[in-house]
């Protein structure tokens, strides 16, 4: 026969077991991030279809499928709604390449960039990137400044490649590369297609690589002079028993 415990030891095991935290279960990808994911994609088709003027978080709410407070909790007004599902989408079309040469890899990064900018897609962001709303423009530095430190990778490795100066500066590459685009778009009108980056890419690369031969001799003439007399003194006595000779 099996005697069933009873008394102040089974109370506190009970007690213990109720207070015992339970063990949270972590949810990746959960619902949060699918009704964001959802939210931001129909803000973003609603935006390339009727532009800000006729934006509405109604409309982004019924294509979403979600309560229209639900929007206003987390956004708050239609122009931060406007500006995160397009930094949503910039982020996502403009992937970091990781090719194994940093010509490679600027090729790959302006041909990215091109295509944004002649698709719908790119011409709503960059009407968007017009406005100087203080959502938008807040949007707009932190998307460029995001985008940056992430191409910043692609010189690190470069650096460690011997393909670029380790004290360069490379916003100033990226700034000359991508101006003339921008420049084409919103002054001249000209296509963006026939604009030659790859030739541009390779200016800038062999200027950078004649800056960065120029260090390395550089260092190897500091590294001579800087070496110990006794390591001096035999090439020195081997020039005096030559001329001797």
């Amino acid at each position: 026969m099996i005697r069933r415990q009873s008394g102040p030891r089974r109370r506190g095991r009970a007690r213990a077991a109720r207070q015992a935290p339970a063990t949270p279960h972590k949810r990746l990808g959960g619902r949060s991030a699918r009704v964001r994911s959802s939210v931001l994609q129909s803000a973003f088709h609603v935006l390339m279809k009727k532009g800000i003027d006729a934006f509405t978080i109604t409309e982004v709410a019924a294509r979403a499928r979600v309560h229209e407070t639900s929007i206003y909790r987390r956004w708050g007004t239609k122009h931060a709604l406007a500006r995160d599902a397009c930094v949503h989408h910039a982020e996502v079309a403009l992937a970091i390449p990781d090719t194994g040469s940093l010509r490679s890899d600027l090729v790959a990064l302006l041909e990215r960039f091109v295509a944004i900018l002649v698709s719908p897609q790119g011409r709503t962001v960059l009407a968007l990137s017009l406005s100087q709303h203080p959502h938008v423009v807040a949007a707009r530095q932190a998307f460029w400044q995001r985008r940056f430190n992430s191409i910043r990778t692609v010189f690190d490795q470069a650096v460690s490649r011997g393909e670029f100066p380790r004290h360069a500066d490379p916003m100033a590459v990226l700034e000359t590369l991508i101006a003339p685009l921008y420049f084409r778009v919103l002054i001249t009108g000209g296509p963006l297609e026939d604009w030659p980056r790859n030739e541009m890419i390779d200016r800038m690369l062999t200027a950078y690589a004649v800056r960065t031969q120029a260090g390395r001799a550089h260092n190897q003439r500091t590294t001579a002079q800087s070496a110990p007399a006794n390591q001096k003194r035999p090439s020195i006595e081997r020039r005096r028993r030559k001329s001797e000779s």
